[in-house]
């Protein structure tokens, strides 16, 4: 009972801090899939208003498995568009997630573990977003969490029919992952493989048995695919050949394989110490290998690092050393949250929101084009974007943002934050470079970047933004924080 209250207050304190609406950090890739989501909830079609530029003709997006869009569109048409639900929506994957591998660390007997997940992991989602994998990771997590959920003291045949049940909803639950986000179908793939083989190397199981887990599982999830893309098979490939090509992928991860190297390590060394933790270690090990030949993306391999982080400490001090445990979790807490929670304390409140909001307004009623970046969308719009284009992806297929001050157009109005053009880029674009003279970005003391261009270099005015429109041969910029205007040459 203690414990459970204990999990509670720090879910309760990861909403506080890291899912606060005010404080959270738009990522860079919300503008493709809020305004889907928002779309199927408005509508039940899957186009995205803001990427007509972008993808023109398609009147039926599969640029994606749609399973993310699904469901979350079914919550926004709950609880409507927002900032807030977008936040609600996220912090309630996190939840469910955290909820999972910690009854997986319960029934495996890993009680500190499943303590301090929800301490852990809510970091990870600080730099994720409103992405597909806050969906798909709760059906990865719920997937191991039923893998190992049946309880060793069963015994005969009902029970043995009951623990095979269990475990194909498990392989079900992984098989569903996927459809939210193809970047977790190694993740997915790699835990069914090592699990049945160590259940098949521990004469767990018939192969009987196993064949009909796997086949009943892979044609309720072949089936409920179908249906999530009407059957609409051959513009499903078409659409996400397409798509693909804006990747010209960078081969074998090397780093994903040295990941994939000390998580089976890990595993090995427990065994001496809790066969179910070594387990989860090496199911998460061939995850990782598979996905350095595949795809991966930073929520999962993070949070994978974080199971097998959080199972390993706990096996190792099981009988000994267990406030050192409390000490180790603590200690990576801080360190991959440091700047989140400089931030939070000392960053300010950008004025002029409410004349860049009643600007763009303005600018659409003007029926110019307007662009608008995610920040502007997140911290000014509510989300109410239906009449925007994205700047991110506001170029034709395959090009997506604009790179240098003449890409603006006349008739054209861009909102940018500083953030985006100094901090996510870096000022590495010509854009970023053409305003340094004139804009000054100031940042919180920072670490280095430890979770990725999301998780540094944030802003001391949260959040500032930028509107720029073309003047003849110069482009005209309002700075909304310090109330002025000034003119930049092409």
């Amino acid at each position: 009972m203690l414990q459970s209250g204990l999990w509670l207050l720090l879910a309760a304190a990861a909403a506080l801090v890291f899912f606060w609406p005010e404080r959270t950090i738009a990522h860079v890739d919300d503008l493709f899939f809020i305004p889907w989501a928002a779309e199927v909830a408005a509508t039940g079609n899957h186009v995205n208003p803001l990427l007509s530029v972008q993808f023109p003709g398609l009147e039926n997006y599969h640029l994606y498995t749609r399973f993310h869009l699904i469901l979350s569109g079914i919550y926004l048409d709950l609880f409507g568009v927002s900032r807030l639900s977008v936040v609600g929506y996220e912090y309630l994957c996190y939840l469910l997630t955290a909820l999972a591998f910690s009854a997986l660390c319960l029934a495996i007997r890993l009680p500190k573990a499943a303590l301090m997940a929800p301490l852990l992991f809510a970091p990870m989602y600080v730099v994720t977003g409103f992405r597909l994998e806050i969906t798909a990771c709760v059906f990865w997590a719920l997937g191991f969490f039923l893998l190992f959920w049946p309880a060793r003291e069963r015994n005969g045949g009902d029970a043995a029919a009951q623990v095979s049940a269990i475990r194909t909803f498990g392989k079900l639950a992984l098989a569903f992952a996927p459809l939210a986000s193809p970047a977790v179908f190694a993740w997915s793939l790699g835990a069914i493989i090592v699990h049945d083989l160590w259940r098949v190397a521990f004469r767990d199981l018939k192969i009987v048995t196993l064949a009909i887990e796997n086949a009943v599982a892979l044609l309720v999830a072949l089936l409920i695919f179908s249906l999530s893309i009407d059957f609409q098979f051959r513009e499903f490939i078409d659409q996400i050949v397409f798509h693909a090509q804006r990747s010209t992928g960078h081969g074998i991860n090397d780093e994903a394989l040295g990941r994939a190297a000390i998580f089976a390590v890990t595993g090995l060394v427990l065994t001496r110490f809790s066969r179910p933790a070594a387990l989860v270690c090496l199911m998460l090990a061939l995850g990782q290998g598979l996905a350095a030949f595949l795809h991966d993306k930073v929520l999962v391999r993070n949070l994978a690092a974080t199971m097998v982080f959080l199972v390993a400490i706990d096996a190792v001090t099981q009988k000994r050393f267990r406030r050192v445990a409390y000490v180790f979790y603590t200690l990576v807490f801080l360190v991959v949250s440091a700047n989140f929670l400089i931030f939070y304390v000392l960053s300010d409140r950008a004025p002029g929101r409410e004349a860049a909001a009643r600007d763009y307004l303005e600018d659409v009623a003007a029926q110019k084009q307007v662009f608008i970046d995610e920040t502007m969308a997140h911290h000014y719009l509510d989300h109410q974007t239906r009449d925007a284009i994205s700047w991110t992806w506001g170029r034709k297929f395959p090009l997506a943002r604009a790179e240098k001050l003449e890409e603006l157009r006349d008739g054209e109005v861009w909102y940018l934050s500083p953030y985006t053009l100094f901090a996510y880029l870096k000022g590495h674009t010509a854009i970023a470079r053409a305003l340094s003279n004139d804009v000054t970005y100031r940042r919180t003391p920072q670490l280095p970047c430890v979770m990725g261009r999301h998780s540094c270099r944030l802003p001391a005015d949260g959040w500032t933004m930028l509107r720029l429109e073309r003047d003849g041969d110069n482009v005209r910029v309002t700075d909304y924080a310090d109330d002025r205007q000034f003119v930049v040459p092409d």
